[in-house]
């Protein structure tokens, strides 16, 4: 199964996620970025810290693949 990261940014600061996760293809892998920008989102407004701007979803070879912007959850 191909390997995913999910990384964090918000502004200029840049949090990898160096493990990643198996998932069987790129919809899998958005739908965890998806939940993984949700989880973001309420742990910021609980805690008074700044979600980040979007989950970036990269392959193992480090090509971004996919984006999850905050903003557009809270749109939808």
């Amino acid at each position: 199964m191909p390997l995913f990261h999910f990384n964090s940014l918000t502004g200029d600061m840049f949090l990898p996620d160096p493990a990643g996760e198996e998932l069987p293809n790129l919809d899998a892998a958005r739908d965890v970025a998806e939940q993984s920008a949700r989880e973001a989102l309420i742990e910021a407004v609980k805690t008074g810290d700044t979600a980040p701007d979007c989950i970036q979803v990269t392959d193992n070879d480090g090509r971004e693949v996919a984006t999850v912007f905050l903003e557009d959850l809270l749109d939808g």
